[in-house]
């Protein structure tokens, strides 16, 4: 495998690290900051979306950065 497919790999695995601590972060501050005792329990699935959505933005960026990485070095190499 290329180096490229073992860069991917790893930011997939980071991505849902960050999914998973996100949601982890989000649904633990709404609990302490907003729910009180004898309340019933809030939905977790907005939660579960603003982690997805972190990981989602560090996916996006650290793809754009590879791409930038990967085409800047063959132009250095063309020029």
């Amino acid at each position: 495998m290329k180096e490229k497919d073992w860069k991917v790999i790893e930011y997939v695995i980071e991505a849902l690290l960050i999914w998973w601590l996100g949601y982890l972060f989000l649904y633990q501050n709404y609990l302490l900051h907003r729910w009180h005792r004898g309340l019933p329990l809030p939905a977790k699935w907005p939660f579960v979306l603003g982690g997805l959505a972190m990981a989602s933005v560090f996916l996006a960026y650290e793809f754009w950065r590879l791409e930038k990485d990967q085409g800047g070095g063959a132009r250095a190499r063309e020029g």
